[in-house]
């Protein structure tokens, strides 16, 4: 038996499941990539996946060890073995944050690779490809499927994304964002562009407080947005910005703007995956009053992914996470929300139907 199970696990799983056949809670779980506490699989994680069939999960130091390569690999097999006893199994997002330099989740028994900051400093984008392709290898070995990364926000002076920025020249951002897809590409791991429109300009930590960015529209398709846009079609997910930006929308922060997403869609053409920052973040949160307010506003904007996942890293609420009961919660919110019309289940499908066809071309833990 033991056997089979390694069998199973190691070869290419692929995701049969269609829109007909999921109930709406399914669809919903399928939204939200959460964090649990644990080395390794326990009862959190059997309820997260097997109850609120949630459709990712993202690892911490602080909440899953990462102490080894072969904790890591044991631990994601074991989540991805939970969804086998799901009615619909559709395999897990398993996603890091894994750019190198300051921001690098994975450290004992891996590779620590310079940050975005130092590759750009060589002014050759070819290493770039190389270093992703390195850490997609390490991700691929040990059962993680996502990276949030690269950043491609462009950084000219502030100290909120600072190194991990390829540089202040956004043609430069541009050359080495597009190889770092490669190589994440050719390590056949789901690359997650960031955050877009652009922290570059913000010297707000969006954990703490909502940064505003005050520049014209076509200076944002200039510097901040001319990443995104040059290299949307060859991304998997991107990933939005807890930012005001009012030539955009004067109202709403970028994630819960359908305005600004709009833009993304329409005007860039991003067809993919977008995923929201952490939604426990407080430059999301200030607004929405809510976590579960900014989960049903993120997703009528335009998210597909609602990440639900890290706690705050400063602010008055510094060190608050979600627990298993809250993400239930905000699950039943979203569902409520549904039945009451304010979000349309047209909404739910498009979002569903699109991490359904990035997970049925996913390779998964080998």
């Amino acid at each position: 038996m033991l056997r089979l199970i390694i069998f199973l696990v190691f070869i290419p799983l692929r995701c049969f499941a269609s829109l007909n056949e999921m109930s709406l809670e399914e669809k919903v779980g399928q939204l939200l990539m959460v964090h649990f506490n644990g080395e390794a699989v326990n009862e959190d994680a059997r309820f997260l996946v097997q109850n609120i069939k949630v459709g990712g999960i993202i690892y911490y130091n602080w909440s899953n060890g990462l102490h080894s390569p072969e904790q890591v690999k044991i631990l994601s097999i074991g989540l991805q073995q939970l969804t086998a006893f799901n009615r619909n199994p559709i395999p897990l997002l398993i996603a890091v944050d894994q750019e190198g330099g300051a921001v690098t989740r994975l450290k004992n028994g891996f590779t620590h690779f310079p940050g975005n900051g130092d590759l750009g400093k060589t002014s050759n984008p070819l290493i770039a490809k190389d270093v992703a392709l390195a850490i997609g290898q390490e991700l691929q070995a040990v059962g993680i499927n996502m990276n949030l990364a690269p950043v491609v926000d462009v950084n000219p002076n502030n100290s909120v994304i600072g190194l991990r920025s390829f540089g202040d020249d956004a043609e430069t951002v541009v050359a080495f964002g597009k190889q770092a897809l490669n190589g994440y590409k050719e390590a056949q791991i789901i690359a997650t562009l960031k955050h877009f429109p652009g922290y570059g300009s913000v010297k707000v930590d969006p954990h703490a407080d909502l940064p505003i960015v005050y520049k014209s529209k076509e200076e944002l398709e200039r510097v901040d947005l001319l990443p995104f846009a040059k290299l949307a079609s060859s991304a998997d997910a991107i990933m939005t910005a807890h930012i005001l930006v009012p030539a955009l929308d004067p109202e709403n922060c970028s994630t819960v703007s359908e305005k600004t997403l709009n833009y993304l869609r329409e005007v860039i053409g991003f067809q993919g995956v977008i995923v929201s920052d952490s939604l426990v973040m407080d430059g999301v949160i200030k607004k929405c009053h809510t976590v579960d307010e900014a989960a049903i506003q993120a997703l009528n904007a335009g998210c597909d992914v609602l990440i639900l996942g890290g706690k705050l890293l400063n602010g008055e609420h510094a060190g608050f996470e979600l627990t298993v009961s809250d993400v239930q919660r905000v699950h039943s919110s979203i569902l409520r929300a549904v039945e009451s019309g304010r979000i349309s289940e047209t909404r739910i499908n498009q979002a569903v139907e699109r991490i359904l066809t990035l997970k049925n071309f996913l390779t998964m833990v080998r």
